[in-house]
């Protein structure tokens, strides 16, 4: 017998995004689709265009979601220590780990697939997960922990930050891989504590 079609006032904007987010994961942004999302739920096309306009619409809310739950996480993760460099080395830690959670997800936030477009209108200043790790290197640099002026803080984090990007996305398309016993992450922010700790012009 043939599953009877579910109708639009039994969806929820919540299942929409679910599923979304799971067509996302599995199967990449080229097949996140108003028809595939509509199949996954058992409904008509036209149902999730009660809640969102268009996929774009959707993709946006997810982008939302996504940097709204990576701040979260990287405030938790600067919460954890008084110690700068310890907030650093945990902001790093974390973001690996959000990355390598939601690989897809993280690809459509910063601009590694078309997605791109969309999260610069989403974001068009800075995103609230850079800003947490900017806050960790200013009051490193105000609090003297970091001994470099505070018109070099932004550099430094532009800097680490690019090479945290880097290096996820050298690892999720297998270019680069690490020690084995080590994580992708601890060698290089080793380096740069290090570099930080010893006030080395930059």
């Amino acid at each position: 017998m043939e599953k009877s079609r579910r109708v639009r006032g039994s969806l929820s904007r919540e299942e929409i995004l679910g599923a979304s987010l799971e067509i996302l994961h599995r199967e990449g942004l080229e097949k996140l689709s108003m028809r595939n999302i509509a199949r996954k739920l058992g409904c008509s096309v036209a149902s999730p265009y009660a809640y969102f306009k268009n996929q774009e619409d959707i993709v946006r809310t997810l982008i939302i979601q996504g940097e709204s739950d990576l701040t979260e996480r990287l405030q938790k993760a600067r919460r954890s220590s008084e110690d700068v460099f310890e907030q650093l080395t945990a902001i790093a830690y974390t973001y690996w780990d959000f990355a390598t959670e939601h690989r897809e997800l993280h690809r459509v936030m910063f601009g590694t697939s078309k997605g791109e477009a969309t999260y610069r209108r989403v974001f068009p200043s800075l995103p609230t997960s850079y800003r947490v790790y900017l806050e960790a290197l200013r009051y490193g640099s105000q609090s003297g922990a970091i001994p470099h002026g505070r018109d070099e803080y932004r550099a430094i984090a532009r800097t680490m930050w690019a090479w945290m990007f880097g290096v996820i996305t050298l690892e999720m398309t297998d270019l680069v891989h690490a020690r084995p016993g080590n994580h992708p992450i601890e060698e290089g922010i080793r380096m740069f504590v290090a570099l930080l700790r010893s006030g080395v012009e930059i």
